[in-house]
């Protein structure tokens, strides 16, 4: 037969996304605010949906979890009792101005201009030569006014730099220190680098004399205006619950991160008796099943998150009633193979999602922890080695701390098998600082 082109018709099995499915996946991986605001945008173009009022949901669990009822008792929201601070660095630092009474309009108006010019951390911006320009002031007068706004609290605030700014809070001690003084002024460096012996040497002083000022620059704050700075702080709104009720552990949907949704039974009752096929019926029918689907959509997420927060609580058991170093190393696949689901339904129901424990507020994915090989088999989660680092680090000895390879032979003679690069890479997520910094002489 002679290859040439032609039209022919061939029957093939393929799979689609529709619409309809789309949306249902959209919906599943969307995070918690982006969910109320897809609700809230459906709402205001779907009139026949409504809110069926403000509760907590629990959902039929396993016989190793207890079944909750609906709770419909007022929900405490500590977020709207949280306390505010209101009073920011610029009203603070114009309250002390207003108790200075001897003082020239013009310094008084630099000064001002000088607070307007701070940064989020109680810096200067603009040099002195630029203020004295733009305030049509001599150099010295502005001088005069920086002198007057470095001794309002908190101390340091208008220095120009760190250095200016730890010499301001070193002069205001009670004690004076010489040494901490030379320090800060010439070899800061050197200091952030722990280099105790070397200006040890350098100095003429004995390693603890530079031990003990060092320990006295760590006091001091180098963001003296950082405290005054506010901004909008993030909150978490749980999508699950997870809690201790005697001798097994409760799993709920939080309703408030999903609120529940009804058809206006108006808008049903009016289509259901109607017997007219006018515009205004089929607009309203159209509406009702749009709205159905999309029933059916948050309840499919709802149950899905349901289904895989109550997996993972089977499977991570020993965190939930021992604490954060039981976490075991987890896969997407483990939780999937248990539901009968795929693992990309996993990743979408997880991702974005949080969960209250007794230990904290935590992400899902927190739940599927990488893992390290153990001897006997079994594997520990990089949880529980970051909590056996900061075990061991907070017992060592300050004259001999233990090093990252010291830390991976410990970890060796438990089992773990773990690399000095891996242990150093755990201790400085911990935010925990080298051997050579934890030294004390």
């Amino acid at each position: 037969m002679r290859p040439g082109y032609g039209m022919f018709q061939q029957q093939a099995a393929k799979m689609r996304l529709t619409p309809q499915l789309r949306k249902a996946i959209t919906i599943l991986q969307l995070s918690t605010p982006e969910l109320l605001e897809v609700i809230q945008q459906e709402m205001n173009d779907n009139p026949v949906l409504e809110f069926t009022g403000n509760e907590w949901d629990a959902y039929n669990v396993s016989h190793k979890f207890q079944s909750t009822a609906v709770r419909r008792d007022h929900i405490y929201d500590p977020i709207l009792h949280a306390a505010s601070n209101e009073v920011s660095l610029e009203r603070h630092l114009k309250e002390q101005l207003g108790f200075v009474k001897k003082i020239q309009p013009s310094i008084r108006k630099m000064i001002v201009f000088m607070i307007g010019n701070l940064d989020n951390n109680g810096y200067l911006v603009p040099s002195l030569n630029e203020i004295s320009d733009v305030c049509k002031v001599d150099l010295a007068q502005a001088e005069l006014a920086l002198r007057i706004l470095q001794g309002f609290e908190p101390v340091g605030v208008g220095a120009r730099n760190l250095r200016e700014c730890l010499l301001l809070q070193v002069q205001s001690l009670s004690e004076c220190f010489p040494l901490v003084s030379l320090l800060i002024r010439n070899h800061l460096k050197d200091v952030a680098d722990y280099r105790i012996h070397k200006l040890s040497t350098m100095l003429q002083v004995t390693a603890q004399e530079i031990q003990a000022a060092i320990d006295v620059i760590k006091g001091l704050n180098p963001r003296p205006g950082a405290a005054f700075h506010t901004e909008t702080v993030p909150y978490i709104i749980p999508e699950v619950i997870i809690e201790k009720a005697g001798e097994q552990l409760v799993v709920l949907i939080h309703q408030a991160a999903s609120p529940r949704l009804s058809v206006n039974g108006y808008y049903e009752r009016m289509v259901k008796d109607s017997s007219d096929n006018n515009e205004a019926t089929k607009f309203l029918f159209g509406k009702i099943n749009s709205a159905m689907f999309f029933l059916k959509c948050l309840e499919q997420r709802r149950r899905t998150i349901f289904r895989v927060a109550q997996a993972i609580v089977e499977e991570q058991t020993d965190f939930f009633w021992k604490g954060t170093s039981h976490l075991k190393p987890m896969t997407l696949k483990c939780i999937a193979d248990k539901l009968s689901v795929h693992e990309s339904t996993v990743s979408r129901a997880t991702s974005g999602k949080y969960a209250q424990t007794p230990w904290g507020i935590f992400e899902l994915k927190h739940f599927f922890p990488s893992g390290l090989q153990m001897d006997l088999g079994n594997a520990a989660s990089s949880e529980r080695v970051k909590a056996r680092i900061k075990e061991w680090i907070h017992g060592e000895n300050h004259t001999k701390p233990y090093s990252d390879q010291k830390l991976a032979e410990l970890m060796m003679k438990e089992g773990i098998q773990i690399s000095r690069r891996t242990v150093t890479k755990y201790r400085e997520e911990l935010g925990i600082s080298s051997s050579l910094r934890r030294k004390r002489i």
